[in-house]
């Protein structure tokens, strides 16, 4: 009995570390101790297990559906439509820290972590590999690593940071929550040794897997979603390194994005295919059974105002269909085979002028408010200009400070609809009391719940304050 709920901890805390994916699959019999790496015994193995390791961001708990339809439903742009009581606390921003979707994306995050590590050790205990080749390996899934710690903290705030692998009963080490600070160290650092060795011409030149140029990407993310002293210029850093020096180009045509997979204005894309399939297509299409996610009213209103000044954006987004408002980038109800952009050269643009902004005006909890009447600078109208035109709409002339950081998130939001960006931007802005009410004795729900199961199995664990 003791042996039996040791494993299920070991699933449940950390994920077996059983690498698959459609194409490459490991022959790994799953036992009490799970000898993953025993497999790993060359370059093609370790290939395979890197393979995997992308294969598990795919799980439906993580960007196969949930986690990243869950970043705009938690919010004004998209509502549930159902029975799932998961669901519906989500949609109404109510979530309960007994929730099993929840924890299952938990669980799907912290497997991808998990088979990450293993890679990592794996490729260090590889004495054949040449050691630009080896720290390839190792770049990419530190990679990894850090976007599934970004996307935890985005939501949970301070989580255990794993570095290490569990793939057997021994090697449980249950960890107390890093603090946030802490976890962001922990993901510029896994970023900073991605971007120094994957390498321009990764293993693959797909955007399909990792390379230095999405390193930077993320990074510049990373950096203006922190916004400590320093790092709104890091962040406009590396926005100017994917733009200026990437391979990347905006698509004239914005439905293209949907449509053309692995186009040239992707920067990291999951690639799903009939055989490796997501949940995105029919969760908006109301023609099929299921839980649905719709756009809420007043964002389809937004967007068709847009439209009647030009924006293409609305009808390549959205659709009236069957009494609902249907989200049309993932619209594959046959195959369920929608690739996912998880970083695109648009975003660079627009964090690259919000970035600008902010060195002059700070962040949204330390305005200088002086600053935010200043004339925004050339610039910072350029960058949103090339978002603005991109969609049909006629270019900005003069901004203040205050109307380009407004244009930017306005812009951010008709853009990113369904691209999981959404409850990150509210929280950087400072307006998730505004916009989704969550003040006074609500501001709690700014993060989620840790899942009830992992304050079970892991007595480190504590609850953020409100739940």
């Amino acid at each position: 009995m003791i042996m039996k709920r040791y494993s299920y901890i070991l699933m449940l805390a950390f994920g077996l570390g059983i690498f698959s994916s459609c194409e490459d699959t490991l022959d790994i019999e799953p036992t009490d101790a799970v000898d993953v790496e025993e497999s790993i015994t060359d370059e093609i193995s370790l290939n395979r297990a890197a393979l995997g390791t992308y294969s598990a961001m795919q799980n439906s708990d993580y960007y196969g559906l949930r986690y990243l339809v869950y970043q705009d439903v938690y919010t004004d742009n998209m509502a549930h439509r159902g029975t799932f009581t998961t669901d519906v606390e989500v949609s109404t921003q109510s979530i309960f820290a007994s929730n099993l979707q929840i924890a299952s994306t938990w669980s799907a995050i912290y497997t991808t972590i998990n088979r990450a590590n293993i890679v990592i050790r794996s490729a260090e205990a590889l004495t054949d590999l040449e050691p630009e080749v080896k720290n390839m390996y190792i770049g990419e899934m530190r990679f990894v690593r850090a976007l599934a710690h970004f996307d935890l903290l985005k939501v949970f705030g301070g989580v255990p940071v794993i570095t290490s692998p569990t793939t057997t009963i021994e090697e449980i080490n249950f960890l107390p929550r890093a603090s946030e600070a802490e976890v962001y160290d922990a993901i510029i650092s896994d970023l900073q040794f991605a971007e120094e060795n994957i390498g321009e011409t990764p293993i693959s030149n797909a955007p399909y897997r990792a390379s230095s140029y999405s390193a930077s990407a993320l990074l510049a993310r990373v950096y203006l979603q922190r916004g400590n002293a320093g790092d709104y210029a890091q962040a406009e850093a590396k926005a100017s390194r994917v733009i200026d020096e990437g391979p990347y180009e905006l698509l004239q045509n914005y439905g293209d994005l949907f449509v053309r997979e692995g186009n040239a204005e992707s920067i990291f894309e999951l690639n799903f295919t009939s055989f490796d399939p997501n949940g995105l297509g029919t969760a908006s299409d109301p023609r099929t059974g299921g839980q649905k996610f719709y756009l809420r009213q007043p964002l389809f209103d937004l967007l068709e105002a847009s439209a009647a000044e030009g924006d293409v954006r609305f009808e390549q987004t959205t659709v009236f269909q069957n009494n609902r408002n249907r989200l049309l980038k993932y619209e594959d109800v046959a195959e369920n085979a929608d690739n996912v952009p998880v970083i695109r050269l648009a975003e660079m643009y627009l964090i690259r002028a919000e970035a600008r902004v902010r060195q002059v005006t700070g962040s949204a909890t330390n305005l200088n408010q002086a600053a935010l009447s200043l004339p925004a600078a050339p610039t910072v109208i350029a960058d949103i200009n090339q978002i603005r035109t991109r969609a049909g709409l006629l270019p900005v002339t003069v901004l203040t400070n205050r109307q380009a950081l407004d244009e930017i998130l306005n812009q951010r939001r008709l853009e990113f609809v369904g691209e999981g960006l959404r409850f990150m931007d509210l929280k950087r802005y400072n307006l998730t009391c505004q916009e989704l009410d969550f003040c006074d004795n609500e501001a709690f729900r700014n993060l989620w719940p840790i899942p009830l199961q992992q304050l079970e199995v892991n007595p480190e664990l504590t609850q953020n304050p409100g739940y």
